[in-house]
């Protein structure tokens, strides 16, 4: 037998019986060890005749194998030397730019509850517009109705009669999902860490969007994973770059926000949707869909969720009512593909138990009754006033710098003039009373240092001209100090 040195940890097995070709089986573990990291960069790999003769094979299956790894650009030669591991960042990012040193909540929480500050950060409903009349006499009538049943606990997957109401609800989105793929959470947040929990080991991969919400990345760096990022175009992601990844590497899943992002505000087209499942299905992955904000659609662009295309079940849905309704309540939702359903309910019942029932019978309420509908008719009127305003004053105020308009949601993504700091920019209006949401706290490096995230959703229509007047004076102020 060949004298083989791989480091202890690697163990190839070759089983001759097996329908699968012998180089494919050496390629899928090689390229597997290579990815995790277990195989360093620039480790030198076997000759082809001792690996041959350690594995008791033909010299052509490792010749075959090397070869692919060498296409898929995870191992390189030099001539004279040998076979090489290589260097993944030469090619994929591991060392992801987004960043998540502070959330966005403890980004607006930092800010502090001062009355006079204009707040352009944070993205969470003015409580001006919360329906408190319809609430308290849904809460009435559940109390009167239900008694001390409606605090009674309820089964993990949630309260029956609302994911009942879920269901026929989806149907306007284009989904058809069953009461039983429906799995009621305590927030987006939670669907994020429920998924994560089932799916991630340490060492796997996650595709996600670049520059995108850092509570995500969060959760998914705890859970050991390595983040890879896909660029953002106004239209969804770079494609190529997506296929060009996918090639190299699988990653457990893929998280997006189609529609209104966070927080670019972009919504992927259709051509871009249906691309996007077509990967998934010839590389053979899920997808994480987090519904951010379809429903905010001021002009009716995007609103069909990627989940609605779905037709494999791939896609997980996350979606939650904060955004809408009030974020207090923490109610969301998961629609759940049925091979990882179990793995779901036995990790909410452990993180905790179940959500709020008086909540859930409240939102069961909301939609059986059509005050729902009524209610997100008026967020979308309301909102939309604060949305043209803020397209409005951002063209007018923010000399030098540009935008997609997003047509929906809560948020525009800035790009500045050059030599300004979102940083910068930021300090000098926070003393003026003004605070946005610097692009650092989505992304690190040029992308964020260039970027401000501007949010309407607590700020009233004066509020957002007086507030993005004085953005603009301040970055007027900084380009002039840069001459």
């Amino acid at each position: 037998m060949g004298n083989v040195i791989l480091p202890k940890d690697i163990e190839i097995k070759i089983n001759k019986s097996s329908s699968s070709p012998l180089y494919i089986q050496l390629y899928e573990q090689l390229k597997k060890y290579i990815i995790e990291g277990i195989l360093a960069e620039d480790c030198k790999l076997p000759t082809i005749r001792s690996f041959a003769e350690h594995l008791n094979v033909n010299n052509i299956t490792i010749v075959n194998a090397y070869k692919l790894l060498e296409n898929s650009k995870l191992i390189y030669k030099k001539v004279g030397s040998g076979t090489f591991v290589m260097p993944l960042k030469a090619v994929i990012n591991l060392e992801s730019n987004l960043t998540y040193s502070m959330d966005e909540i403890e980004f607006d929480l930092d800010i502090g509850a001062d009355e006079d500050i204009i707040n352009l950060s944070t993205a969470s409903p003015d409580p001006n517009l919360f329906p408190i009349k319809d609430f308290r006499r849904m809460l009435d009538e559940i109390l009167e109705r239900d008694g001390g049943k409606a605090f009674m606990y309820h089964e993990s997957m949630g309260y029956k009669p609302l994911r009942e109401s879920i269901s026929k609800y989806l149907l306007e989105y284009g989904i058809n999902a069953g009461a039983s793929e429906v799995h009621v959470i305590s927030g987006a947040q939670q669907g994020i860490d429920i998924v994560s929990r089932v799916l991630l080991s340490n060492g796997d991969c996650v595709f996600v969007e670049s520059p995108t919400y850092n509570g995500a990345v969060a959760v998914f760096k705890s859970r050991g994973a390595k983040i890879i990022e896909i660029p953002l175009m106004p239209d969804g992601p770079d494609m190529r770059e997506l296929e060009k990844k996918l090639a190299l590497i699988r990653p457990k899943f893929i998280y997006v926000m189609p529609n209104f992002q966070n927080p670019t505000g972009c919504t992927y087209s259709d051509r871009k949707r249906k691309y996007l499942l077509l990967l998934c299905r010839k590389y053979d992955v899920m997808v994480v869909e987090d519904d951010y904000m379809s429903d905010l659609s001021y002009l009716d662009v995007g609103k069909m969720p990627l989940k609605g295309l779905d037709r494999e079940d791939r896609v997980i849905y996350i979606k939650s009512f904060s955004k809408i309704f009030m974020p207090g309540l923490r109610v969301g939702y998961l629609i759940i593909p049925e091979s990882i359903r179990e793995k779901v309910m036995g990790i909410k019942h452990i993180t905790d138990i179940y959500t709020s029932g008086l909540m859930q019978r409240v939102l069961d309420l909301y939609l059986r009754s059509g005050i729902w509908n009524k209610h997100l008719e008026y967020m979308k009127r309301e909102y939309s006033i604060r949305y043209f305003e803020a397209v409005r004053a951002a063209r007018k105020f923010l000399r030098g710098a540009s935008f997609t308009q997003p047509y929906g949601g809560l948020n525009l993504w800035v790009k500045l003039p050059e030599k300004v700091s979102s940083i910068e920019l930021f300090e000098k209006c926070r003393d003026k009373k003004v605070v946005f949401t610097p692009g650092t706290v989505f992304i690190k490096g040029e992308v964020g240092e260039n970027h401000i995230r501007i949010s309407f959703a607590a700020a009233s229509p004066a509020q957002i001209t007086e507030g993005i007047s004085i953005i603009g004076s301040v970055m007027e102020e900084i380009k002039d100090g840069a001459k």
